[in-house]
């Protein structure tokens, strides 16, 4: 398996190094993304994975919602997916809702000290990566799953509560503005297409995550 601090580099756009990366391995976790070249990134670098790959046991985590939410990063992760179902390889394909960093760094874009500007009526399921990662290492010490049980986190959150948690911790009292959006993806982010509230199985919530963050007193 190839990391940013392995000795052995590899290129999954290209597929160099990619079999010197794996060999001798048992499995390999595919965790490498790229939201703004996703057809590149995931869909083609899963592509290029599977064509080295031999007997090692393939360990790729996914997103809850790809194959319903019509977000084009979303698609171009469901590509990756059946392109690995198809394989017949063996592998283990496991869907987590979206980690707290990555709302901690979307939140940071859209509030600011004077106003939180949020787009209107959207919905996360927040989850603690830590969670997420250890889950990965129980399954790359088992058997392949084929397409193993969503990890979502403990609550779905709507934006607005999100916001004004966030920003409270950062010690901001500023008014939330939810705006609207228009079109498919802005509709499936407020259907939740992206949460599964039947999986509510990680521990971690939002506002612990938020005064570990800030340095906070745990709620």
């Amino acid at each position: 398996m190839a990391s940013r601090d392995a000795e052995v580099s590899a290129d999954l756009t290209t597929g160099e190094g990619l079999a010197t990366a794996i060999d001798g391995a048992d499995a390999v976790v595919l965790l490498a993304t790229n939201p703004q070249s996703p057809e590149t990134v995931d869909a083609g670098g899963t592509r290029n994975l599977l064509g080295v790959l031999e007997s090692q046991h393939l360990v790729y985590l996914s997103i809850v919602g790809v194959d319903r939410h019509p977000l084009p990063y979303y698609r171009a992760k469901r590509t990756a997916e059946l392109t690995i179902l198809d394989s017949r390889r063996l592998h283990t394909i496991m869907r987590a809702t979206q980690f707290h960093s990555y709302l901690d760094w979307r939140l940071n874009k859209w509030c600011h000290r004077r106003m939180a500007l949020v787009p209107a009526g959207y919905v996360f399921q927040p989850v603690a990566v830590e969670e997420v990662a250890v889950e990965l290492a129980l399954i790359v010490g088992g058997p392949p799953r084929g397409m193993a049980p969503d990890f979502g986190g403990p609550e779905v959150l709507s934006i607005n509560s999100l916001a004004r948690s966030y920003m409270t911790a950062r010690g901001l009292e500023t008014p939330i503005l939810p705006y609207p959006k228009l079109g498919k993806v802005a509709a499936g982010y407020r259907e939740g297409l992206h949460t599964n509230p039947d999986r509510t199985v990680g521990v971690g919530t939002w506002a612990t995550y938020l005064a570990d963050r800030f340095g906070l007193p745990l709620p």
